[in-house]
């Protein structure tokens, strides 16, 4: 994981208003992936951050391992969990190797755009065989990318090549995609895709994101 990224996410006051963001239900689109997942389904979250999915998806019945690169993320997520009484497990990892034993899962989800985090192919691919190793036999990985064309007509400003700075200054950016592109890495990977689309957040103007599901 890169070092720029680590660096914000241990940030506290980025992680408080992370906390304040947190709106504690799913997006549109992650609602509709979540119906293709099995019943009481053993997911693991990557990029959990403040547990919005993770607590959401608890209360559909699934049973949830969240992991970040952050202590700080983690730190205080375990604590909001504990408040709230769910028995959902947060771990801190490296961002590259996961603590879990092959097929341990039968989803993972990478949402928030945590995607583009990934900074590079080479990592991307890697990303990707280590999600493949973890999950069971016919397992669904989905993952969400901010989608180029869309920032490109909306948030040009914000654009550097393929670099999406949300943020003024900083220097954290997420990688924004074509819908080909995100293809490509699931077919490299040797998933099979399920769908890979566009996503509406909640309302029309609340923009879009890509997302694929795709299967082991």
């Amino acid at each position: 994981m890169s070092d720029i990224v680590h660096k914000w996410y241990e940030d506290k006051k980025n992680v408080d208003e992370m906390v304040y963001c947190n709106k504690g239900e799913l997006k549109k689109w992650e609602r509709a992936v979540a119906d293709f997942f099995p019943k009481e389904a053993k997911i693991l979250d990557i990029g959990c951050g403040m547990g919005r999915e993770a607590f959401a998806l608890f209360d559909s019945g699934f049973s949830i391992i969240g992991i970040d690169i952050s202590e700080e993320v983690i730190k205080q997520v375990a604590k909001l969990s504990l408040k709230n009484c769910y028995d959902i497990n947060f771990l801190v990892y490296d961002g590259y190797t996961f603590p879990f034993d092959d097929a341990s899962f039968e989803v993972i989800i990478i949402w928030a755009q945590t995607f583009g985090l990934l900074y590079g192919d080479t990592y991307k691919s890697k990303f990707l065989n280590e999600c493949k190793r973890v999950l069971k036999k016919d397992g669904l990985l989905s993952f969400s990318g901010h989608d180029y064309d869309y920032l490109m007509e909306h948030h040009k400003q914000y654009l550097s090549g393929r670099k999406f700075y949300p943020y003024a200054n900083t220097e954290i950016y997420w990688e924004a995609f074509l819908p080909q592109e995100l293809l490509s890495y699931v077919e490299n990977a040797g998933f099979s895709v399920v769908l890979c689309e566009p996503g509406k957040i909640h309302k029309t103007e609340d923009g879009i994101v890509l997302h694929c599901l795709c299967r082991k």
